[in-house]
């Protein structure tokens, strides 16, 4: 409750918030247990990333973040044993970057030094509330959550648009799909960026269409600039937030 984020669309800040926190939480879960939860209105924004990269968001209230992050709690511990592989990291907890060139390095000195470098382009747009539900739906037979899931997805310019709390967990989540179409690669991801290694040109070519056919099945593609093969990779060069 000590963040200094901004407030939603209702001006309410976190400091706002916590005035009267108790009876807010117990309202917020009596309205969630009985189906009567409706999300607040969004704040649009757009950011500029130290990247350059220009990214259109938007803020929920303070009210709905707090129901975002309990979902995500909720449901974390689910995807961690039935969706994600042990090689995925960014947006898990106590895994991150660091995760990733650690499990690189590891594959580059045991001789797989071909690389396949592909950032996924617009991985978190064109997805729709009820694909996501099925997505969830494949790990978590509660259908109360699963409803109250759809209620907060419903009102979203888009899903897995960023600025809403559930959108990283959502994109890990469909990005699991392609995950699960490269066994038998030897792969690393972190976020939406997958290293796939390999020892010969040949093989990092086969890997490369064996991985674009599987962003392709669940409508995702490499981004044109920001991927490709390359020899001799260093750890430290890979996963490089710039891209």
């Amino acid at each position: 409750m000590r963040r200094a984020s901004s407030p939603g669309a209702d001006g309410l800040s976190w400091a706002g918030f916590r005035t009267g926190l108790r009876e807010r939480l117990d309202e917020l879960g009596e309205q969630l247990h009985h189906g009567t939860w409706q999300p607040g209105p969004l704040r649009a924004s757009h950011v500029v990333a130290y990247t350059g990269k220009h990214i259109d968001t938007v803020i929920p209230t303070v009210r709905d973040r707090v129901v975002h992050r309990a979902m995500r709690r909720a449901v974390e511990p689910v995807l961690d044993q039935t969706a994600f592989a042990p090689w995925v990291s960014g947006f898990r907890r106590g895994r991150n970057r660091l995760t990733s060139l650690r499990q690189s390095a590891v594959h580059l000195a045991q001789g797989r030094t071909w690389v396949v470098d592909v950032d996924v382009q617009q991985a978190s747009a064109g997805a729709r509330s009820e694909e996501v539900v099925d997505w969830l739906s494949a790990h978590v037979h509660d259908g109360t959550f699963l409803s109250r899931v759809r209620t907060a997805l419903e009102v979203l310019p888009d899903p897995i648009v960023p600025g809403c709390g559930l959108s990283p967990l959502l994109l890990n989540l469909r990005l699991s799909q392609v995950d699960a179409q490269l066994q038998g690669l030897t792969v690393v991801r972190f976020a939406d960026n997958f290293c796939l290694f390999a020892e010969s040109r040949s093989d990092a070519e086969y890997a490369y269409g064996v991985l674009v056919t599987s962003l392709a099945a669940v409508g995702l593609r490499p981004h044109p600039e920001k991927s490709r093969i390359r020899s001799s990779a260093h750890a430290e060069d890979l996963f490089l937030i710039s891209g």
